[in-house]
């Protein structure tokens, strides 16, 4: 009778850590899916209200339908996929990845926007989307740690 490892059963503490650890894995995806479900209705609603609170004015019926377009269809789309990745365990890593590649680029045009424009109107901004991509990198790291136990548990 021999003994292996592969014959125990994977352990793993309880306690606050093994309670955190999905919701973690979980919260980039519901963040991005609240502020750009909230983005996209603001805009849907009333696109001219909406940019006219942050200095943008339409000058034509076009604009504004460029408007929800561009400000109101795009979130909502990124809402849509981190709602699907977090249904689905399969494609989880995959939506934390479009977040991190999302907010990534939000923050360099908005550091570039800073830059070039010499306006720190939205920099006030950059400290929740810098929280944002640090549990995205976090939750990317948790979620592969865990379909790689996953997978090691399935092929043993």
């Amino acid at each position: 009778m021999g003994t292996s490892v592969h014959a125990y059963p994977l352990v793993t503490k309880s306690g606050t850590w093994s309670r955190i650890v999905p919701v973690l894995r979980r919260a980039p995806l519901i963040m991005t899916l609240v502020i750009f479900s909230l983005i996209s209705v603001r805009y849907l609603s009333n696109p001219v209200g909406a940019a006219a609170a942050v200095g943008i004015s339409f000058t034509s019926p076009g604009g504004i339908t460029i408007a929800r377009v561009g400000f109101a269809a795009f979130p909502l789309s990124m809402a849509i996929l981190a709602f699907a990745s977090l249904l689905s365990a399969q494609r989880r890593l995959a939506g934390l990845y479009m977040v991190l590649t999302v907010d990534a680029v939000v923050m360099a045009v908005r550091i570039f926007g800073i830059l070039v424009d010499h306006s720190t109107a939205s920099a006030h901004l950059l400290a929740p989307e810098a929280v944002l991509l640090t549990l995205s990198i976090i939750a990317i790291r948790l979620e592969a740690a865990a379909q790689r136990v996953q997978n090691n548990s399935e092929q043993n």
